[in-house]
């Protein structure tokens, strides 16, 4: 019984779900042999199936490996943005996505905004969102940071801004609010927190 009772059930980590890493690996393309390489140092392997879950640093290091890889013509923070944009195209074709897409549809935009949580939840478990109406013309502030158990998480990371904004604008302009535009307002690597605003 005492032994019973000082065993502890062991913290969660920040990990970022295998069904992310793999829509984010088909919106790159085809991988030059070198990208696989450096794929292969964050445990990704070609032809070798995804794990379930990876830890969450893996996920900021493979979007900026694959936007570079992808679109070298362009400087770092485009290159991100356009990998966030295709991201979101192939998220949305998937079946979990398509599901996401029709919701946005039937509720509206600004449900949609205000459902978001949810919607990150199913590409990793340590960010959250929240939402504020933002000035007179209808605008919304937008914040992502992680989840209060990972706030003061040494492993936890934020997801690079522009790949978030590609991604994010994907989803509005296809969600509904064709006009929909973002913002980065302030991005603060360190406590991992990422400001947008957002016009519809």
């Amino acid at each position: 019984m005492a032994l019973a009772m000082t065993m502890r059930a062991p913290a969660r980590e920040p990990v970022v779900f295998g069904y992310a890493l793999e829509t984010l690996l088909a919106s790159a393309g085809p991988l030059l042999p070198f990208t696989g390489k450096a794929l292969e140092r964050q445990g990704l392997f070609a032809g070798v199936p995804l794990h379930t879950a990876y830890p969450s640093a893996v996920w900021p290091a493979v979007i900026r490996l694959l936007a570079g890889s992808t679109s070298p013509h362009l400087a770092r923070e485009e290159a991100e943005y356009e990998l966030g944009r295709r991201f979101g195209e192939h998220f949305i074709q998937a079946r979990m996505g398509t599901v996401l897409q029709g919701f946005a549809q039937v509720v509206g935009t600004e449900q949609m905004l205000l459902r978001l949580s949810r919607t990150l939840r199913s590409t990793n478990n340590f960010l959250d969102v929240a939402l504020r109406p933002h000035g007179d013309e209808g605008g919304w502030e937008l914040r992502l940071y992680p989840v209060r158990e990972f706030e003061r998480h040494p492993r936890r990371q934020a997801d690079p801004p522009h790949f978030a904004r590609g991604l994010l604008t994907y989803a509005f302009q296809h969600g509904g609010a064709p006009t929909a535009r973002l913002t980065l307002a302030d991005h603060d690597e360190g406590r991992a927190l990422t400001t947008f605003h957002v016009s519809l």
